[in-house]
Protein backbone atom coordinates (compact mmCIF):
# COMPACT_ATOMS: atom_id res chain seq x y z
CA UNK A 1 0.00 0.00 0.00
CA UNK A 2 1.20 3.50 -0.82
CA UNK A 3 2.44 5.83 1.88
CA UNK A 4 0.53 9.06 2.43
CA UNK A 5 2.51 12.04 3.73
CA UNK A 6 0.54 14.17 6.19
CA UNK A 7 2.05 17.52 7.11
CA UNK A 8 0.56 19.18 10.17
CA UNK A 9 1.62 22.83 10.38
CA UNK A 10 1.31 25.14 13.33
CA UNK A 11 0.22 28.51 12.00
CA UNK A 12 2.94 31.13 11.65
CA UNK A 13 3.58 33.97 14.09
CA UNK A 14 0.46 36.04 14.69
CA UNK A 15 -0.21 39.30 16.48
CA UNK A 16 0.23 39.03 20.23
CA UNK A 17 -3.00 37.79 21.77
CA UNK A 18 -2.72 40.24 24.67
CA UNK A 19 -2.11 43.29 22.47
CA UNK A 20 -4.66 42.37 19.80
CA UNK A 21 -7.94 44.22 20.37
CA UNK A 22 -10.11 42.21 17.97
CA UNK A 23 -11.51 38.72 18.30
CA UNK A 24 -9.00 35.90 18.55
CA UNK A 25 -10.28 34.16 15.42
CA UNK A 26 -9.38 37.32 13.43
CA UNK A 27 -5.84 37.68 14.80
CA UNK A 28 -3.59 38.11 11.72
CA UNK A 29 -0.03 37.13 10.98
CA UNK A 30 2.67 39.73 11.64
CA UNK A 31 5.60 40.36 9.28
CA UNK A 32 7.64 37.58 10.88
CA UNK A 33 4.69 35.24 10.43
CA UNK A 34 4.31 36.10 6.76
CA UNK A 35 8.01 35.24 6.26
CA UNK A 36 7.46 31.97 8.13
CA UNK A 37 4.46 31.17 5.90
CA UNK A 38 6.54 31.79 2.78
CA UNK A 39 9.32 29.58 4.18
CA UNK A 40 6.83 26.82 4.96
CA UNK A 41 5.50 27.02 1.42
CA UNK A 42 9.00 26.76 -0.04
CA UNK A 43 9.83 23.74 2.11
CA UNK A 44 6.54 21.88 1.83
CA UNK A 45 6.01 22.31 -1.91
CA UNK A 46 8.74 19.68 -2.42
CA UNK A 47 6.23 17.11 -1.14
CA UNK A 48 3.82 18.12 -3.95
CA UNK A 49 0.69 18.24 -1.79
CA UNK A 50 -2.66 17.65 -3.46
CA UNK A 51 -4.60 19.18 -0.56
CA UNK A 52 -3.97 22.27 1.58
CA UNK A 53 -6.49 22.57 4.40
CA UNK A 54 -6.66 25.03 7.27
CA UNK A 55 -8.55 26.01 10.36
CA UNK A 56 -10.99 28.79 9.45
CA UNK A 57 -9.17 31.10 11.88
CA UNK A 58 -7.41 33.94 10.03
CA UNK A 59 -3.84 33.16 11.09
CA UNK A 60 -4.20 29.59 9.80
CA UNK A 61 -5.73 30.69 6.50
CA UNK A 62 -2.93 33.23 6.02
CA UNK A 63 -0.29 30.58 6.79
CA UNK A 64 -1.79 28.15 4.26
CA UNK A 65 -2.29 30.70 1.47
CA UNK A 66 1.29 30.90 0.09
CA UNK A 67 1.58 27.11 -0.19
CA UNK A 68 -1.84 26.74 -1.80
CA UNK A 69 -0.98 29.49 -4.29
CA UNK A 70 2.36 27.85 -5.12
CA UNK A 71 0.61 24.54 -5.77
CA UNK A 72 -2.27 26.06 -7.73
CA UNK A 73 -4.74 24.94 -5.07
CA UNK A 74 -7.41 26.61 -2.98
CA UNK A 75 -7.16 26.51 0.82
CA UNK A 76 -9.91 24.18 2.02
CA UNK A 77 -11.28 25.44 5.32
CA UNK A 78 -12.11 22.71 7.79
CA UNK A 79 -13.63 23.22 11.25
CA UNK A 80 -11.92 20.02 12.47
CA UNK A 81 -8.62 21.91 12.32
CA UNK A 82 -9.90 24.83 14.41
CA UNK A 83 -11.51 25.45 17.74
CA UNK A 84 -15.14 25.35 16.60
CA UNK A 85 -15.26 21.55 16.11
CA UNK A 86 -11.74 20.27 16.79
CA UNK A 87 -11.03 16.78 15.44
CA UNK A 88 -7.51 16.62 14.01
CA UNK A 89 -7.61 12.81 14.24
CA UNK A 90 -10.75 12.73 12.09
CA UNK A 91 -9.19 15.06 9.55
CA UNK A 92 -6.04 12.91 9.34
CA UNK A 93 -8.04 9.68 8.91
CA UNK A 94 -10.13 11.22 6.13
CA UNK A 95 -7.11 12.74 4.37
CA UNK A 96 -5.21 9.42 4.41
CA UNK A 97 -8.28 7.55 3.18
CA UNK A 98 -9.06 10.07 0.42
CA UNK A 99 -5.49 10.70 -0.81
CA UNK A 100 -3.56 7.40 -0.63
CA UNK A 101 0.04 7.70 -1.73
CA UNK A 102 -0.11 11.49 -1.96
CA UNK A 103 0.87 14.38 0.31
CA UNK A 104 -1.63 16.51 2.22
CA UNK A 105 -1.18 19.57 4.42
CA UNK A 106 -3.23 20.87 7.33
CA UNK A 107 -2.61 24.19 9.08
CA UNK A 108 -3.94 24.22 12.61
CA UNK A 109 -3.14 25.44 16.11
CA UNK A 110 -0.22 24.87 18.45
CA UNK A 111 -2.24 22.98 21.04
CA UNK A 112 -4.56 20.95 18.81
CA UNK A 113 -1.84 19.19 16.81
CA UNK A 114 0.26 18.03 19.80
CA UNK A 115 -2.93 16.98 21.60
CA UNK A 116 -3.86 14.76 18.64
CA UNK A 117 -0.36 13.26 18.51
CA UNK A 118 -0.33 12.63 22.27
CA UNK A 119 -3.86 11.20 22.46
CA UNK A 120 -3.15 8.77 19.63
CA UNK A 121 0.13 7.65 21.21
CA UNK A 122 2.29 9.03 18.41
CA UNK A 123 4.38 11.16 20.82
CA UNK A 124 5.22 10.92 24.50
CA UNK A 125 4.31 14.13 26.29
CA UNK A 126 3.95 17.48 24.59
CA UNK A 127 6.91 18.53 22.47
CA UNK A 128 7.88 22.16 22.05
CA UNK A 129 5.98 23.11 18.91
CA UNK A 130 6.75 26.65 17.85
CA UNK A 131 4.88 28.79 15.35
CA UNK A 132 5.90 28.09 11.77
CA UNK A 133 6.95 24.52 12.59
CA UNK A 134 5.46 21.25 11.39
CA UNK A 135 5.06 17.56 12.01
CA UNK A 136 5.62 15.25 9.04
CA UNK A 137 3.71 11.98 9.31
CA UNK A 138 3.93 8.93 7.10
CA UNK A 139 0.79 6.80 7.00
CA UNK A 140 0.02 3.54 5.26
CA UNK A 141 -2.76 1.02 5.72
CA UNK A 142 -4.64 3.70 7.63
CA UNK A 143 -2.01 3.94 10.38
CA UNK A 144 0.65 6.52 11.07
CA UNK A 145 4.01 4.75 11.04
CA UNK A 146 6.43 7.65 11.39
CA UNK A 147 6.30 11.10 12.99
CA UNK A 148 8.98 13.75 12.60
CA UNK A 149 9.00 17.23 14.13
CA UNK A 150 10.55 19.85 11.84
CA UNK A 151 11.20 23.04 13.77
CA UNK A 152 11.14 26.41 12.03
CA UNK A 153 14.92 26.73 12.54
CA UNK A 154 15.43 23.50 10.60
CA UNK A 155 13.31 24.91 7.78
CA UNK A 156 15.47 28.04 7.68
CA UNK A 157 18.64 25.93 7.47
CA UNK A 158 17.21 23.63 4.80
CA UNK A 159 16.39 26.61 2.63
CA UNK A 160 19.64 28.44 3.33
CA UNK A 161 17.66 31.37 4.72
CA UNK A 162 19.82 33.91 6.50
CA UNK A 163 16.91 36.06 7.73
Amino acid sequence: MATTIVILVRHAKAADRFDWTGGDRDRPLIDKGRKQADRLAAAVRREEPVLVAASPWLRCRQTAAPLAATMGLQVELDDRLGYDAPDVAGWVRAAVRDHPGRAVVAVSHGDLIPMYLFQTGLVDGFPEFRTGSLFRLEASRGRVAKVELVDRKQLKRQLGDAS
